[in-house]
């Protein structure tokens, strides 16, 4: 219920701001003091609590004030319905008996005088009621004592507790608590904590906090145990009967003798309280002796309820009181489930619905089933239909304060919720458009700022100062902008220039004007100037110089080709391409004619009134992708000959490029390319290549020309991977070895570049590919600060030689260590899978790897884990480790033909380590050269067996002759080994006394007479220093007779 200020303040509800003022000024002293009185710190907290709610409602303004002396006149009406509800069951308890004699109404005029209730009321509520005469009874004497006091709290506790729970509203101290009268100790003292706990993370001290704390102080000390909790049980006892006590000695005052309708009601009063009839029988019986009423009922059980029996002279209709007239109505039992009651009197409603759970209650329910009061009813309906007020005025604050007033008296209240709900909606609506037009305005967008005004104005209160404020702030640069962009208008085809320069002032205000966009997109824009036309790589290179920039937006440029002379006006010539850069390529001119081309400047639809003009220019294309490539005794240049050219000339020029066709040495050459022969191995020579046209009449024109500087010598090889580290920092540093000649041009790239190693490309070739260049830090040496995390970046080194660039092999950028001390051990082939080679591989594993890809070619070394023309496999470390070793199974050459090209079927193996992740399998980088080896090829092989022959003179040369199997297989270089101990059983065990030169199947080879030959072991082996990469496996067959035999 709302709080009577006036009241409090002792000052009369007419009384104006100043006295109440000086009221409140004298008061909040008293206030102060009062919160030191444990009798009174409750209410003189939350009299100091109410301040600013007062303030706001006496002192801000007179609507405040007269919403609030209507909501105090409301609550006003609810405490005096209060007040008759109380009355009528006074008078219904007392007319139990079946009607009221003259003493009966003199005690209910006296309640009512008590009570504040007028005559008149009274009047009415007992209209209805039978008078009585009255019957004289015997009093009976005074009972006796019925022995000490049951154990209770005291009377200072119990008013402490009572105080507290009033103030806060609750029965005891099980409903402060929210907990039912049969609720287990460790629930009530978790509940209690809880409780606590929240109350103590509050930091502004309140009258509902230290009312609260009490509470669950009192809750803790007299429910925390069983003996303390039976004993606050017994005082809730004692209070409903001294309540109860009271009551039936104010219905029994002045009767000589208590009827058994009295009795009923009375029995059914303690029943509403709790109290069993038998204790009830013995409170009536007490209050009727100590009122010297005469008692004609036994005090038994089965006493009791023949007493609950009613009488023919009981009241079979319930009296209900109308909340209009204050006319009482009876109600028969048939008629209380009937929808409609109304009162006999004014014909209003004897019914309220309850405006939580909707149900419908007879007026004499105090409350609904689901706990709402009904005196709680009125105010929360005008709170509501208040709220719905303030809210279809868009007044947001003033609807919320209402509903939560209503929330107050109904926290389940569903419209309430809702209402906040859709307060919450609108006002998230209004930022949203508040936040619109700041932006709009900040950025200069007024027509946009002033539609979202007017969006957010239709969900404001009228009269809103900052709608106003907001509005003035735009609207008269809006109107200046608007007239700006009028005049604009009218200057559009005269003065270009001044229209432009109105419509730049208008946006300048107003960024979004419709008016002003569109005549910007109308007003001819400046002309270029300056065209320059040139002949670059069989395409003209236009450029020229843009208007200055006017603060309108973008340009772009128009481009007009004209054959032969220059354009006359915009339709004059081919209009080829627009491009918003002020340059042009042009690909499109037949080689040898003639042209002349015009610029136009253009924004959107409208065109420049001028244009600028360059021509008339003759088109004479040079050869494109012009290269060297570089042999020993020659250097052979190519290129792309443009289309309609007669000759290519190409001129060699004397220590510097040549400037015309005629300056230097004239080199044969074809359409397509020319070589020349007459260089000197590791000179420098520099090249022009002049393309000639020839005209209709016969006449010869040379192109500008485009010249190159080549060396000649040995083709060049791909370079090696380069080494990468990555640092702590991140960064990687890459090392390579500097090429005999040209230089070393690095590219990072997400994916492996897709030329071979050693193939020639062009730069424009490989930018065609995603990546950046890596710039040297020196020689041998680059740093890349920024490398990408995934994927992992491929680094490729490029050699820069004769125009041409020669591609490397790359390598990937891993976080991972190369496996190292890679060995390959041939084994012989299973009988099952004879042309199957198995080599057995062994290596060091890195801490780190888990498995390892092995990766095989024949013939060539493998480009990276990938190479698609290699064996791959995946072995983990558990199967390397259970077998000691892993076994590569790879096909061999069939038959026993000669190899054509050495080591065709040698296998190049190396081993990169492996992680599964989720960007896909990274690899080790594939530096380490311990990690790579050449496996020889497996059978067919060659046998080689020889003969020594003794000289038949002594002094005379030895011969050796050589057999091969297969017969006519070329014979190795051979050295022939001594030993004066021993047969030798290698090259290393003995000393060389003769080397023979390689041969062929059947050759016989002459040895220089030596002394050690005839009393040494003597054996043939192969000559350590032949090349073992261009050497067919071999097999020695050793004799077995004479020297050699062991």
């Amino acid at each position: 219920m709302i709080a009577d200020y006036y009241a409090r303040l002792g000052v009369d509800p007419g009384a104006s701001p100043a006295e109440i003022e000086a009221a409140l000024k004298a008061k909040q002293p008293a206030w102060s003091m009062g919160t030191r009185n444990p009798k009174t710190r409750h209410a003189n907290q939350l009299f100091l609590d109410e301040i600013p709610s007062l303030r706001t409602a006496l002192l801000t303004g007179p609507a405040n004030r007269a919403a609030y002396d209507a909501e105090l006149a409301a609550a006003e009406s609810a405490r005096r319905e209060e007040r008759l509800d109380e009355l009528h069951r006074l008078v219904r308890l007392r007319a139990a008996k079946g009607g009221l004699h003259h003493v009966d109404r003199d005690l209910l005029r006296g309640e009512a005088d008590r009570l504040g209730i007028d005559g008149g009321s009274l009047d009415r509520l007992m209209k209805p009621i039978p008078f009585l005469v009255e019957e004289k009874g015997a009093p009976e004497g005074p009972e006796p004592d019925e022995g000490p006091p049951a154990d209770v709290l005291d009377a200072s506790t119990r008013r402490q507790i009572r105080m507290a729970l009033e103030h806060l509203e609750r029965r005891d101290l099980y409903d402060a608590l929210g907990l039912f009268h049969d609720a287990p100790l460790a629930v009530i003292a978790s509940r209690a904590d809880e409780e606590r706990q929240r109350w103590m993370k509050k930091a502004q001290v309140t009258a509902e906090k230290t009312a609260w704390l009490e509470i669950i102080s009192h809750a803790q000390t007299h429910l925390g145990t069983a003996k303390g909790r039976a004993r606050y049980d017994r005082t809730l006892i004692l209070e409903a009967e001294d309540v109860f006590e009271r009551t039936a000695s104010f219905v029994v005052r002045g009767l000589e003798r208590i009827d058994p309708g009295t009795h009923v009601a009375l029995i059914d009063e303690a029943g509403a309280k709790g109290i069993p009839p038998e204790r009830a029988h013995q409170l009536v019986r007490r209050a009727c002796l100590k009122a010297g009423v005469a008692v004609d009922f036994p005090v038994s059980r089965s006493s009791a309820s023949t007493a609950g029996v009613r009488t023919p002279t009981a009241p079979v209709y319930k009296i209900l009181r109308c909340r209009s007239c204050a006319g009482v109505t009876e109600l028969s039992p048939t008629a209380r489930g009937i929808g409609s009651v109304r009162c006999k009197h004014c014909g209003a409603s004897l019914k309220w619905d309850c405006p939580v759970c909707r149900r419908s209650n007879l007026v004499d329910a105090a409350r609904c089933a689901c706990g709402f009061r009904r005196a709680l009813r009125e105010p929360l309906i005008q709170h509501f239909a208040a709220a719905l007020h303030a809210f279809r005025t868009h007044d947001l604050s003033e609807a919320r304060r209402h509903l939560e007033e209503v929330q107050k008296y109904a926290p389940q209240h569903v419209g309430a919720r809702n209402g906040m709900a859709r307060i919450s909606e609108r006002e998230r609506e209004i930022d949203q458009l508040r936040m619109a037009f700041e932006t709009a305005e900040a950025g200069g967008r007024l027509f946009a700022a002033a539609r979202a005004l007017a969006s957010w104005r239709r969900l404001v209160a009228s009269g809103s100062a900052e709608i106003a404020t907001a509005r003035n702030r735009i609207i008269e640069r809006l109107k200046k902008a608007e007239a700006l962009s009028a005049r604009a208008r009218r200057l559009e085809r005269v003065q270009p220039a001044e229209a432009r320069k109105l419509y730049g002032r208008s946006l300048g205000l107003a960024a979004d004007l419709p008016a002003a966009l569109e005549g910007v997109g109308r007003c001819p824009p400046d002309a270029p100037s300056n065209l320059d036309a040139l002949v670059v790589d069989s395409r003209v290179q236009l450029s020229w110089t843009p208007p200055e920039p006017d603060g309108l937006g973008p340009l772009s440029f128009v481009v007009i080709r004209k054959p032969g002379g220059l354009p006359k006006h915009p339709a004059d010539g081919v209009r080829i391409g627009e491009t918003a850069t002020p340059e042009f390529l042009d690909a499109g001119v037949a080689p040898g004619s003639t042209v002349s081309y015009a610029v136009l400047s253009k924004r959107g639809a409208a065109e420049s009134l001028a244009a600028v003009a360059a021509g008339p220019v003759v088109f004479l294309p040079d050869v494109g992708n012009l290269r060297a490539d570089s042999h020993t005794g020659e250097i052979a240049l190519a290129w792309d000959p443009p289309a309609g050219a007669a000759e290519i000339r190409v001129v060699r020029g004397r220590g510097g490029f040549p400037a015309n066709p005629r300056d230097g040495d004239r080199i044969p050459a074809s359409h397509q390319g020319a070589v020349d022969r007459d260089v000197i191995e590791g000179g420098v020579y520099y090249y022009a290549v002049f393309t000639i046209y020839r005209t209709r009449e016969g006449r010869r024109f040379p192109s500008a020309g485009v010249t190159l500087s080549a060396s000649a010598g040995a083709p060049l090889t791909a370079t090696g991977p380069p080494r990468l580290s990555v640092e702590a920092t991140g960064r990687v540093l890459i090392e390579w070895t500097e090429p005999a000649r040209g230089k070393i041009r690095l590219r990072r790239t997400p994916v492996p570049l897709p030329n071979r190693p050693g193939e020639k490309v062009s730069e424009a070739e490989i930018e065609a590919i995603p990546g950046d260049w890596i710039g040297a830090m020196g020689p041998g040496r680059a740093e890349d600060f920024t490398p990408p995390s995934s994927p992992a970046p491929y680094y490729t080194p490029l050699i820069s030689w004769n125009g041409v660039l020669v591609m490397g092999r790359g390598v990937r950028l891993s976080r991972l260590a190369d496996p190292t001390w890679l060995r390959a051990i041939r084994l012989d082939p299973s009988a099952g899978e004879p042309g199957v080679a198995r080599i057995q591989l062994r290596w060091t594993w890195p801490g780190e790897a888990r498995s390892v890809r092995v990766v095989a070619r024949r013939g060539d070394r493998p480009t990276g884990p990938d190479d698609a023309e290699a064996l791959r496999f995946s072995v983990t470390r558990d199967a390397y480790e259970l077998a000691g070793a892993w076994i590569l199974q790879a096909p061999t050459m069939t038959g026993g033909d000669k190899l054509e090209i050495p080591l065709t079927n040698h296998w190049h193996i190396r081993v990169y380590a492996q992680d599964e992740g989720d960007a896909g399998t990274v690899f080790s980088p594939g530096t380490e050269p311990t990690a790579e080896t050449v496996a020889p090829g497996p059978h067919p092989e060659v046998t080689v067996a020889y003969r020594l022959k003794r000289p038949w003179f002594p002094g005379r040369p030895w011969t050796l002759a050589v057999r091969t199997e297969p017969a006519g297989a070329d014979v190795p270089p051979l050295v022939v080994v001594a030993n004066s101990r021993a047969v030798p059983v290698s090259v290393e065990d003995g000393e060389v006394v003769a080397r023979l030169p390689a041969g062929r199947d059947g050759v016989s080879h002459v040895i220089a007479p030596d002394p050690r030959l005839a009393e040494d072991g003597v054996r043939a082996f192969l000559d350590p220093a032949r090349d073992p990469d261009a050497t067919p496996p071999v097999r020695i067959r050793h004799p077995e007779t004479g020297h050699a035999r062991v």
